[in-house]
């Protein structure tokens, strides 16, 4: 059932029309609010906070999206710039929905990272909808409509596709 969910979710999800976008692609250096979605588990906590610095170091503010495989997140503590969501914030498809994802999707970032590195309906769903005026993630046959820009990529961890993303829109 669960690979049917999903399969049907991601068609959803390619029917969603993006926003059309007239901006032009700004330089990295020029960015001044990034964001970044992730799942939890393929991130660890020193990795995180790496990309966290990498950005804040060059005065650019940083907010962050995490998914968390789990059915409730009590025990996690967010704030207003690091914020995560759970499977209850999924609807049956695995789409995310929800005041937190709203609120994520509608912020005016010049830069969204997706940190996704299998090509799950719950984190390319933040990209699909997200307002950001560049939406960057790994490249996935299933996703080419949930982001802008795309990058190949063999790493198997998060941090490994960071520094892929990073050095293509450098």
């Amino acid at each position: 059932m669960t690979n049917i969910q999903r399969n049907i979710g991601r068609r959803i999800l390619a029917r969603t029309s993006q926003a059309d976008k007239f901006e032009r692609l700004i330089k990295l250096k020029y960015a001044r609010k990034i964001g970044i979605v992730y799942n939890m588990h393929d991130m660890p906590i020193e990795h995180l906070h790496k990309i966290i610095h990498h950005f804040e170091s060059d005065g650019k503010s940083v907010f962050t999206l995490g998914f968390v495989d789990d059915k409730d997140i009590d025990n996690i503590g967010s704030n207003n710039k690091e914020s995560y969501f759970c499977k209850a914030e999924l609807n049956f498809w695995k789409i995310p929905h929800g005041n937190r994802i709203s609120k994520f999707i509608q912020e005016d970032f010049d830069f969204l990272i997706n940190l996704d590195l299998k090509g799950t309906n719950e984190l390319q769903g933040i990209s699909t909808f997200s307002m950001a005026k560049t939406r960057i993630g790994k490249f996935f046959d299933d996703f080419l409509f949930a982001h802008d820009l795309m990058v190949k990529s063999d790493s198997q961890e998060a941090y490994g596709l960071f520094i892929d993303i990073i050095r293509h829109i450098k």
